[in-house]
């Protein structure tokens, strides 16, 4: 097994999974903090990136600048994301109508984890970016038949103009050890020892479904800060 979008979705779906079931409703809004926390993260080294090449906190940055890409596995599974363009100005507006996060969350049971998580995740990443960035989640597909998200008067030029730079991406072993610390902090900060407990059940979890090798890597990145890149 690798690291994959399904494995990311595997995480996220195990702390809501665990967080709901010891706290309930503080749980669910513990989780969506966590959410918003690991976003900004992201939005931020992003941003870093940019303003490091001197470059404009714009949309059309954001989309160079990504940190994720398909990963191989799920391309050749035929189960990547499927993005429609609808219109590129003065409003972008896009569509995603197939998800492995989304799949990952449906096959585990976890459908009310994907909603809160998708609903908040791109909004929180552009206000870690630039929260002058009007973008907006008008729907997921974990309540309709797909993804819909809106930037207003984003002026985009035409769907793949746009050279994604160079070493902006990042593996999804990063992604997932991202994800495992940045909920684990919010988590641990929040809750304290039954924070530490629902983290640890968390990472024990992982390491029987995807084994140890994959644990021993998420483990590698117990030290990395995550605000910077």
């Amino acid at each position: 097994m690798s690291f994959t979008e399904k494995t990311q979705a595997y995480i996220v779906g195990k702390y809501y999974e665990k967080l709901w079931e010891k706290k309930g409703e503080q749980g669910k809004a513990v989780f969506v903090h966590a959410v918003k926390h690991y976003a900004m993260q992201r939005g931020s080294r992003m941003a870093q990136r940019v303003l490091r090449d001197g470059g404009k906190l714009d949309y059309a940055s954001f989309c160079r600048y990504g940190e994720w890409a398909p990963s191989r596995e799920m391309l050749d599974a035929g189960t990547a994301c499927v993005k429609q363009v609808v219109r590129n100005s003065p409003d972008y507006e896009y569509h995603i109508t197939r998800c492995p996060w989304h799949q990952q969350f449906q096959e585990m049971g976890q459908s009310e984890a994907g909603r809160l998580y998708c609903g908040c995740l791109d909004e929180a990443i552009l206000r870690g970016f630039n929260d002058e960035i009007p973008f907006h989640t008008a729907a997921t597909l974990h309540e309709s038949d797909q993804c819909v998200f809106v930037v207003k008067d984003a002026q985009m030029p035409p769907e793949g103009s746009l050279t994604p730079r160079k070493g902006a991406v990042r593996d999804f072993a990063y992604h997932c050890a991202h994800t495992y610390y940045s909920f684990a902090e919010m988590i641990e900060s929040v809750l304290g020892e039954e924070g530490k407990e629902i983290v640890k059940t968390v990472f024990c979890d992982f390491r029987k479904t995807w084994g140890q090798e994959m644990a021993d890597q998420i483990e590698s990145y117990q030290t990395e800060n995550f605000n910077i890149y």
